[in-house]
């Protein structure tokens, strides 16, 4: 009796074990419809067109550079391509060269507002926003931020200049803030990474400003200060003079004493000044 239970429940053990890998064999794979299946989400999809790399402002678009992607059907983004051909050739079936006009990442869809019409350029109008105008300003390393400017960062705009005629002082205003620059010297690609000391910056203002850079060039020097790429808020400025500079400034006047005749030096050291009496 016990060699026959002993045989009946091996068969039992194996039986069990075949049943166990049949399952789990039918989880992994879904074949049947079963488990698997129940916890797989139904959601149609349709391929569109993507950049398999990085596309800078200026590349031609060929087949090279593109790739189809399966994207949720509901949420198709508009301006997409579903085709290829619709991208590469014209409407009568011919081979059409586009330009890349706005910095492509890769796998990013290939939107209808980044590229050129059929046989386009990639001109700097391009990029420039409607109703701005595009001005370029004279900098060097200094007044350049020491060269790490890049086409896409934010600026503000400074002047500095000599007012009065007699006894000219100079002084320092904000006179632009939160400027996007477009361009250093010749590259306006946004992509790229490595900055570069130029000698003209090109700047998107609105057509007024575009008239006092065109006159703070004339008058002064201009300088750019580098904004935080989170900070799109105006901040308070107000104009800077000599007088606000810390450290120590000498300033000789005169004083009515009821004692001895003489006159006062004061010392200006930061916010606080010390008199002392110098006889005559």
């Amino acid at each position: 009796m016990s060699v026959r239970r002993s045989i009946v429940h091996l068969f039992i053990g194996i039986f069990l074990a075949s049943v166990s890998v049949f399952l789990m064999s039918q989880y992994k794979n879904g074949s049947d419809g079963s488990v698997a299946k129940i916890y797989k989400p139904n959601i149609e999809v349709v391929k569109i067109v993507v950049a398999n790399r990085d596309l800078p402002f200026g590349s031609n678009l060929i087949m090279d550079y593109l790739e189809y992607a399966e994207w949720p059907k509901r949420s198709i983004p508009e301006g997409v391509f579903t085709d290829v051909d619709d991208l590469l050739k014209d409407k009568e079936g011919k081979k059409a060269e586009r330009i890349v006009i706005s910095s492509i990442h890769k796998g990013e869809p290939i939107f209808k507002q980044k590229i050129s019409g059929y046989g386009g350029r990639a001109t700097l109008s391009r990029k420039v926003s409607k109703n701005k105008r595009a001005v370029s300003i004279s900098i060097n390393d200094v007044s350049g931020v020491a060269g790490f400017l890049l086409p896409g960062d934010h600026v503000d705009v400074m002047l500095t200049r000599n007012v009065g005629e007699a006894d000219k002082k100079l002084i320092t205003d904000v006179i632009l803030q939160n400027v996007v620059i477009l361009g250093i010297d010749q590259l306006t690609d946004e992509s790229s990474s490595k900055p570069v000391v130029a000698r003209t910056v090109t700047v998107e203002v609105e057509p007024v400003e575009a008239q006092k850079l065109a006159l703070a060039q004339q008058i002064g020097t201009l300088s750019l200060s580098l904004r935080n790429h989170n900070n799109n808020d105006e901040a308070a400025v107000s104009r800077v003079s000599v007088n606000d500079l810390s450290g120590d400034v000498r300033i000789k006047s005169k004083v009515k004493t009821t004692g001895s005749r003489g006159y006062f030096v004061n010392v200006r050291r930061g916010t606080k000044v010390d008199s002392t009496r110098v006889p005559n």
